[in-house]
């Protein structure tokens, strides 16, 4: 897709109403939801996750089921937006097992630290998003999906979808990365200011590497990674409760919402 195509899609008022929808409504949504879960005492009932983990999944593969009716509308497929080899296969993959690798690395020095720790140690915004993480065996069986789910749509919808529309307004796919970036950090405004300012600054990486690459795939590999790692790991410190040791925050914002 070049940015004349983008042009004529994304000032249709399907595409509009879309992508309002995903940039503004849905992260609006997420940010009731969990003030209400707030309210709540901790932990979160067990119920009430397994329902939030659920809602995540429909509604983001809905979201994305949507793009791609959109795009088809227009003869394009999600390949338009990255969801493919990009510009060389081989660059792609490099780029994917570095990612990998790298958060490997980091993770070693995070998971050995938040083993020792209790939920007291964590980061402010870190005990925030941890109150949805999941804590026992049940709850991590059904956080798998949303951390695939959060991997592979996020990506989609706030590296492939947001980037590519507002290019097609403003003329410039290094503005709509960067809105999109923006966008996707205010999304976490529930985790305070920190969480907002370390989700926008992995969106600015991962749109970094999709406009290198040409595909979501590396970035979709190191989400859900994130996700999932960090996801369970939090949960499971705070399962512990206070613990002694002084906890780093994660590599990346562990919620996938």
């Amino acid at each position: 897709m070049n940015l004349a195509d983008a042009a004529t899609i994304a000032r249709t008022p399907l595409a509009i109403a879309l992508t309002i929808a995903i940039a503004v409504i849905y992260p609006l949504i997420g940010w009731y939801r969990f003030r209400r879960l707030e309210a709540r005492p901790d932990p979160v009932p067990r119920g009430v996750k397994l329902r939030l983990y659920l809602s995540v999944v429909v509604s983001q593969w809905t979201l994305v089921g949507l793009v791609a009716l959109l795009l088809a509308r227009h003869e394009w497929g999600l390949a338009a937006l990255g969801q493919g080899g990009g510009i060389s296969t081989v660059r792609t993959a490099l780029v994917a097992v570095a990612l990998l690798a790298g958060f490997a690395f980091l993770s070693r020095f995070t998971l050995a630290q938040l083993a020792q720790a209790g939920a007291g140690d964590l980061p402010t915004h870190v005990r925030k998003a941890g109150r949805i993480l999941p804590r026992d065996r049940v709850e991590r069986a059904g956080f798998v999906p949303v951390a695939v789910t959060a991997g592979v749509c996020e990506e989609i919808l706030y590296r492939g979808w947001v980037p590519w529309a507002i290019a097609g307004w403003t003329g410039s796919l290094a503005i709509g990365y960067v809105a999109a970036a923006l966008i996707f950090g205010a999304g976490h405004a529930y985790q305070g200011r920190n969480g907002v300012v370390l989700t926008a600054l992995l969106g600015g990486i991962l749109g970094g590497v999709v406009a290198w690459t040409g595909s979501l795939l590396p970035g979709q590999v190191l989400h859900l990674a994130v996700d999932l790692v960090n996801g369970v790991a939090v949960g499971a410190t705070l399962a512990r409760g206070a613990g002694p040791a002084t906890a780093p925050t994660p590599v990346s914002d562990p919620d996938p919402i």
